[in-house]
C-alpha cells in the first residue's frame, strides 16, 4: 500500500519495513479451517513530481493451524504496484501479485491483479491522517480452483508522519467467493493487522 507524495521536481525513493499478523480462512462447507501467523515484508518505491508511484514488495512467514488433518503451511509472496493521484486526498492504483502456500508435500500459487483507490484525511493540529482504501480483483488465477465469483479487498488505518518517516497501522481485508461445485461454495478470506514504517530520501542524500 503506497501513497505517492514528493515536492516538486524532485523523485523520490522510500523504504518500507512491514510486519503482519496474517490469519487465513477456508470454508468449504464443513466448518472454517484457521491458519495464523506472523509475516514480515520489505518494499521499494519511487514516485515522481507528476503524482506517479510504482512500488515493489516481498513478504514470507510461516502459518500454523489446529484444524483437524490440516496441515502448517509457509506463505511468500511478491508484487508490484502503480499508483496515481489525481487529487491531493485520492490515489488510484493497480497491481499485480503471486502469492505461494505451501507445505512439505504440495505447493498452491495465487496470482492475482488488483485495481483500486485509496482515499485520506488530514487531522489539522497533528501530523496523523486516516486511510481508507478498496479495491477488486479482476483477475484471480489459482491452481486447481476455478475463478471466484466475487474478489475484492479493503483496508482502514492510520499513518503518523515525522520529517522523512512514516508510521502506520492498517487492518485489511481480502476476500474470494468462489462458485458452486455442487457440493457446497469455497470461500476463503485474509485477514492482516499490519505494522509499517517507512523511510523517505532523495537520491544522493544517502550516507
Amino acid at each position: 500500500m503506497f501513497t505517492p507524495r514528493v515536492a516538486t521536481g524532485q523523485l523520490r525513493l522510500s523504504g518500507t519495513a512491514t510486519a503482519s499478523l496474517f490469519v487465513h480462512l477456508v470454508d468449504i462447507g464443513n466448518g472454517v479451517e484457521e491458519s495464523t501467523g506472523l509475516v514480515v515484508g520489505a518494499e521499494g518505491a519511487a514516485s515522481w513530481p507528476s503524482r506517479l508511484a510504482v512500488a515493489v514488495r516481498a513478504a514470507g512467514g510461516a502459518l500454523s493451524t489446529d484444524a483437524t488433518g490440516a496441515e502448517d503451511r509457509k506463505v511468500g509472496e511478491l508484487g508490484a504496484q502503480a499508483s496515481f493521484g489525481p487529487a491531493k486526498w485520492l490515489v488510484l492504483f493497480g497491481g499485480a501479485r503471486s502469492r505461494v502456500y505451501s507445505t512439505a508435500v504440495a505447493r498452491q500459487r495465487w496470482n492475482t491483479v488488483e485495481l483500486g483507490a485509496q482515499a485520506h484525511a488530514d487531522f489539522a493540529t497533528m501530523p496523523v491522517r486516516a486511510v481508507l482504501q478498496g479495491g477488486i480483483f479482476p483477475v484471480v488465477s489459482v491452481h486447481g480452483l476455478p475463478k471466484p465469483d466475487v474478489a475484492f479487498t479493503g483496508a482502514a488505518g492510520l499513518e503518523y508522519r515525522r520529517g522523512s518517516v512514516t508510521g502506520a497501522v492498517f487492518y485489511e481485508l481480502e476476500r474470494y467467493d468462489f462458485p458452486d461445485s455442487g457440493s457446497g461454495r469455497r470461500l476463503e478470506q485474509v485477514n492482516q493487522l499490519t505494522l509499517r514504517f517507512s523511510v523517505r530520501l532523495r537520491p544522493g542524500e544517502a550516507r
